[in-house]
């Protein structure tokens, strides 16, 4: 199963032929979206891609969404209370796949709630869930950075929701595949740092970055 995740910024404003290209010839399995803001630009998107897609309302205008191409088993949104935005699950060809995507912030002021999100969802997940992936707007405790640019400012780097998930069992999978190469996901124009995940309780046979300008996010692919 080849799977892409990919935060496409701003539900992908003006730059969906962009996004679409970069899917297109990344010919994934199933896609999980991260700021899929424009339901209706998400629903051309699958649509033109001939994949189903299931959407996931988020408690923001930041709300997730899983396209696939292989049949969709069964999906559930987890609107936990406790997320600023949505956990939404599907389940493709026996594996139980969740996407996310944490708050932001660069303060130590916003780091409180992300270690609750990761908290919650870690709970949801349980022992079961096969792969979480998303835009976690947090970094690897063994990860170095970069400088942000000018108009971002930087107090604290968060890296505490990372632990958490790794403490749980689950597996980085590009640092574990590739452990000296920084592949910074954000910010695309001047990348400083390493946002995007994919977590699995298996090892994926590859994990590499997608590099494009479609977004201010680089997106992951991963053959799981």
């Amino acid at each position: 199963m080849r799977l892409v995740t990919w935060n496409i910024w701003n539900g992908g404003d003006g730059r969906l032929d962009a996004i679409e290209r970069v899917l297109r010839e990344q010919d994934a399995d199933v896609v999980a979206l991260q700021e899929a803001n424009d339901r209706d630009a998400v629903e051309r998107l699958a649509a033109s891609l001939e994949m189903q897609l299931v959407y996931g309302d988020a408690n923001s205008e930041y709300a997730v969404a899983w396209l696939s191409r292989l049949p969709i088993t069964r999906s559930a949104n987890h609107r936990l209370s406790v997320l600023e935005k949505t956990l939404l699950e599907v389940e493709v060809g026996g594996r139980r796949l969740f996407a996310t995507h944490l708050s932001a912030g660069r303060t130590l002021a916003d780091e409180p709630r992300r270690i609750a999100e990761a908290e919650a969802i870690l709970v949801e997940l349980g022992t079961s869930a096969n792969v979480l992936v998303g835009d976690f707007n947090a970094v690897h405790p063994g990860d170095e950075i970069g400088s942000p640019p000018s108009e971002e400012e930087l107090e604290h780097v968060s890296r505490r929701p990372i632990e958490l998930l790794l403490e749980a069992g689950l597996r980085d999978s590009f640092r574990e595949l590739h452990p000296r190469d920084r592949s910074w996901t954000y910010v695309a124009w001047q990348p400083w740092a390493r946002l995007d995940y994919v977590f699995a309780r298996e090892l994926p046979r590859s994990c590499g970055v997608v590099e494009s300008d479609a977004s201010d996010h680089f997106a992951l692919v991963a053959e799981l």
